[in-house]
């Protein structure tokens, strides 16, 4: 039997300092008598590759920073499979993300709530988003001020993201000033979670702060193995930093915070999941939830490029183009050193008999080779040339997977992106209307031949080719532990308390029922913010 060292003791042990975690620290140590121990299995998240918005082409993928959990071959995408990333480093997925701070539509939300989740419609959660937020734009309802996450409308915007706009509005789609107040159908330009310029995670705005509190400790490159019961209750965690095992006692709660991967992940370590697949793999049962790293959803993405008679972030890449760009960010913050991954987006519908859009946009001012998967090489070529590209993203996904433990005990994804193939004739939709704005005559002032595709298919079918040959994850994964009150829920939608065990809770972006429409890292940090009032409000009786 092995024996493990006193690491010590906290009311609330948090696994995972990520883009929820960090903020349960920061709000549940606002009371000094309360005492929160924070653990993160990696490093500090200081480093200039960071906090500089362009990092995030370097910091995913990148062994230091990133998870990298690995798929499973996908039939569906003719047997492709990619590297999953997540964050691995103090402020998670909000530490190596693209910065786009976008929080979903009503209907999202409001689709929750008729999936069981009670309590979290559209207008029950948008003061928790409020709460958090310092807005630097114009005034707004639906945004908050004073909170401790920055978020600002860019910077500076490369120009054809006007040219994208007006195609837009050629084909139909209007430009929204704001599109945080629930109502995303249109076109507009991409605010982010920046602060002065630089990216604002949560490492920065939630625990830097916090760290100064005697009443929170936070414990970096410490790895938890599992949680450790007294009968059906969580009393602490078994961690290994830097080879050495230790015990964590929780006094009142174990909260687990480690990404839609990580955290059912460890739930199964830890004896919590569908009992028959977790006995294959040598774990002993304490609760039979058969929910556990199901319900595991991903936006599929595929986009069209083309060349351009313009110049565009391709064809400045040389040396006098980066010190020029170095020296725009340096003077004033602006340039493409400083902007979010994605400068314009929009929802839109590919069909109009639909009841709400169905694909997401995205522009970018350049285009980037890959490689078929992600597992083969993480590296992404730019062509010298002038190019942009469009992207569809399938807004509402209905195709789902799971995760697994291999013999290992670690993670491994088991997803198929078109095990419904609703979801396939969703994307041709969505490539069809790229090709229809790519037509318009905004774009068609711009664009001097094709790209990807080097020719357009001539039908669906061809179309559907295209797709399964192209499609990749948006980074976007949500699920495995969800809310609800059914048979395969795994957490209580009004305490987000693990069903049938006592201290322990699940509270990140794991837990959410059904993919908002968009980008996921906003809707993860209202989660933190709202899990740490349950929980306060429960210490405050």
């Amino acid at each position: 039997m092995t024996v493990l060292q006193n690491g010590g003791s906290a009311d609330y042990v948090i696994v995972g300092a990520g883009s929820a975690g960090a903020v349960l620290a920061y709000r549940l140590t606002e009371d000094p008598t309360v005492s929160v121990t924070l653990i993160e299995a990696g490093g500090e998240a200081k480093s200039l590759l960071v906090q500089l918005p362009v990092g995030f082409a370097k910091l995913v993928s990148h062994p230091g920073y990133d998870w990298r959990y690995l798929q499973e071959a996908d039939p569906t995408i003719n047997g492709r499979r990619f590297i999953w990333s997540a964050g691995k480093l103090l402020g998670g997925g909000s530490s190596i993300n693209g910065q786009v701070y976008i929080r979903g539509t009503r209907r999202d939300y409001d689709r929750w709530v008729e999936l069981g989740a009670n309590g979290w419609s559209f207008d029950e959660v948008l003061p928790w988003f409020r709460r958090s937020e310092d807005w630097a734009g114009p005034p707004h309802p639906a945004h908050g001020q004073g909170g401790p996450l920055s978020t600002a409308p860019m910077q500076d915007f490369h120009p054809l993201c006007h040219t994208f706009m007006q195609a837009c509005n050629e084909h139909g789609l209007p430009t929204l000033a704001d599109y945080h107040g629930g109502d995303m159908e249109g076109v507009y330009l991409t605010s982010a979670s920046q602060r002065d310029g630089w990216r604002c995670s949560t490492e920065k705005a939630f625990l830097r702060p916090a760290r100064k509190r005697p009443n929170l400790r936070v414990l970096t490159h410490t790895e938890v193995e599992r949680i450790h019961f007294d009968g059906s209750r969580a009393i602490g965690v078994d961690v290994v930093s830097r080879g050495l095992k230790q015990r964590i006692e929780a006094r009142a709660e174990v909260i687990v915070s480690s990404g839609t991967v990580g955290s059912c992940a460890l739930l199964m370590r830890s004896g919590i999941g569908a009992g028959e697949t977790l006995r294959k793999v040598g774990v002993d049962v304490v609760r039979d939830l058969p929910g556990v790293g199901r319900n595991l959803q991903e936006h599929a993405s595929v986009g069209q490029n083309k060349f351009v008679n313009l110049p565009t972030l391709n064809s400045e890449l040389g040396a006098f183009d980066m010190i020029r760009h170095l020296l725009r960010f340096a003077a004033g913050k602006k340039g493409p050193l400083g902007a979010p991954a994605v400068q314009a987006m929009g929802l839109a519908r590919t069909r109009p008999e639909l009841d709400e859009p169905d694909v997401q946009l995205h522009f970018l001012p350049l285009a980037y080779d890959i490689a078929a998967d992600t597992v083969s090489t993480a590296s992404a070529l730019m062509p010298k040339e002038p190019t942009v590209t469009i992207n569809a993203t399938i807004c509402q996904p209905r195709s789902r997977g799971r995760v697994e433990l291999d013999a290992q005990r670690r993670p491994k994804i088991l997803h198929r992106f078109f095990d419904d193939e609703r979801d396939v004739a969703t994307l041709v939709g969505g490539q069809k209307l790229i090709a229809k704005l790519f037509d318009t005559p905004a774009l068609r002032r711009i664009v001097i031949a094709d790209r990807a595709p080097a020719s357009p298919p001539a039908d669906d079918a061809a179309w559907a080719d295209y797709v399964r040959n192209k499609a990749a994850p948006a980074y976007h994964p949500v699920g495995t532990c969800r809310m609800g009150r059914d048979d395969m829920a795994v957490v209580d939608p009004a305490t987000l308390k693990v069903h049938g065990i006592d201290g322990l809770r699940v509270i990140d972006a794991s837990v959410i029922p059904s993919i908002t429409s968009a980008n996921t890292n906003a809707a993860a940090i209202m989660i933190g913010e709202r899990g740490a009032d349950m929980i306060s409000r429960v210490a405050r009786r």
